[in-house]
């Protein structure tokens, strides 16, 4: 195919091409899918969705890099700590380059499958996603979880994504939670970011089930980093997800949500903590099937310096989704003059009897408060440190795990002490 494949590539489409064509032969899928990004090429600040987050700018102002999946990672050459949850004996699953390594299935727990399969097909409503497209085209193996109906593991499941080298990378996973079930999911992403790292988690979430999902991103470098989670929710499912993210160069967190069942229920929790010249974009879609289902959304975004925070949120409430409760609050703090907040909130609604409402806010540190610190004998970087603080504890304390919840804690205050060094 060459460079024809897509007209006038830019230099990092090119050197996909090369990569795509360097591999083994691709399936039926792979092939279909990367036709689609041919078509869709990479999202760009003029493509609706995307004006805040051009990742066609920031991967062409990357050096290329043609192998794909950290094929150049040098075996043994990585040093992975343990993690901040080591403290709850989860599950740990690695994903390290790309590359899933997991425990045996004699050291699950009782009802809990874990393999690596080989890749299936988009599902067509996410087909129009470039990214996905691409990310369907080079990816070869999904990790695959499986939690069985009824199942309940005392134990969470921690998969570790342990970024490395500085090819392009593109990761899969699959998980699949059976009625009744119920799991908790710690997702991290660790370690100096490759020039892109991609990453598509598909959920299905059975009737009745309950997934509690958090997901922390800190890796440094300098890379392009997106992470799509997809999850369809049957009858009276649950899902809680919670995501703090530092941003990256240029970091795009999405999460898309199909209520297929009444009485379906989440909430979607979220902060972005930027500093320096890093960007963050929270981008979610809710669709209202099922009749009778609630979602409680809160964004907390901070940026100094000359950094970027991205909220887009919609709640998709189709004509059969009556009954449906929604909220939606995006909040940001800019702490300083050069920093910015750019938030887009969006209500589509077809049904008549809903409750459905969103808000949004951006500014500074309260002055007024920030002085009744201070006059009770708080340092100013104490005092800011305590608003802040408190500004983003709004979006992590709804965590059921209390280890869990403090973690993100210690992960907060973390940041600030360099932020208000």
């Amino acid at each position: 195919m060459g460079d024809a494949l897509i007209e006038n590539p830019t230099p990092f489409e090119a050197s996909l091409i090369r990569a795509y064509e360097a591999r083994p032969a691709p399936t039926p899928a792979q092939t279909a899918a990367m036709a689609r990004f041919a078509r869709q090429r990479m999202p760009h600040r003029r493509v609706e969705g995307w004006k805040w987050s051009d990742f066609n700018a920031a991967l062409n102002a990357a050096p290329a890099q043609d192998a794909p999946n950290g094929a150049e990672r040098a075996a043994g050459g990585i040093v992975i700590a343990p993690s901040a949850f080591a403290s709850l004996n989860p599950v740990e699953v690695r994903i390290v380059g790309g590359r899933p390594d997991h425990p045996a299935a004699e050291d699950l727990p009782r009802g809990v499958r874990i393999a690596v399969a080989r890749t299936t097909a988009l599902a067509p409503e996410l087909e129009s996603h470039p990214i996905l497209s691409l990310n369907a085209a080079m990816a070869d193996d999904a990790l695959t979880l499986e939690i069985e109906a009824g199942a309940a593991p005392g134990r969470p499941i921690l998969i570790r994504h342990i970024l490395a080298g500085a090819a392009p990378v593109f990761v899969r996973t699959a998980v699949r939670v059976g009625a009744g079930a119920s799991v908790e999911i710690l997702e991290t992403y660790e370690g100096a970011g490759p020039v892109l790292y991609s990453h598509f988690c598909g959920m299905t979430v059975g009737a009745s089930a309950r997934v509690e999902r958090t997901a922390v991103q800190d890796a440094g470098g300098e890379g392009v980093f997106h992470a799509l989670c997809a999850a369809t929710l049957d009858e009276a499912a649950r899902y809680d997800q919670t995501t703090l993210s530092a941003g990256a160069r240029l970091a795009r967190h999405e999460t898309h949500l199909h209520y297929a069942g009444d009485g379906a229920s989440a909430r979607m929790d979220s902060a972005a903590l930027v500093g320096g010249s890093r960007h963050c974009d929270i981008t979610t879609h809710v669709r209202h099937d099922g009749a009778g289902c609630e979602t409680r959304q809160v964004h907390k975004g901070v940026a100094k310096d000359r950094a970027r925070t991205v909220f887009q949120g919609k709640f998709h409430v189709l004509p059969g989704a009556q009954k449906t409760d929604a909220d939606m609050q995006a909040n940001a703090l800019l702490l300083s003059d050069t920093a910015e907040a750019n938030h887009k909130p969006e209500l589509e609604i077809y049904a008549d009897d809903v409750e459905c409402a969103h808000g949004s806010t951006a500014g500074a540190l309260d002055e007024d408060a920030l002085f009744y610190l201070r006059q009770r004998g708080l340092d100013e970087r104490t005092a800011r440190a305590l608003l802040i603080e408190a500004f983003v504890g709004e979006a992590i304390d709804a965590i059921g795990r209390d280890e869990v919840r403090l973690a993100l804690q210690a992960l907060v205050s973390g940041w600030l002490e360099e932020a208000e060094a």
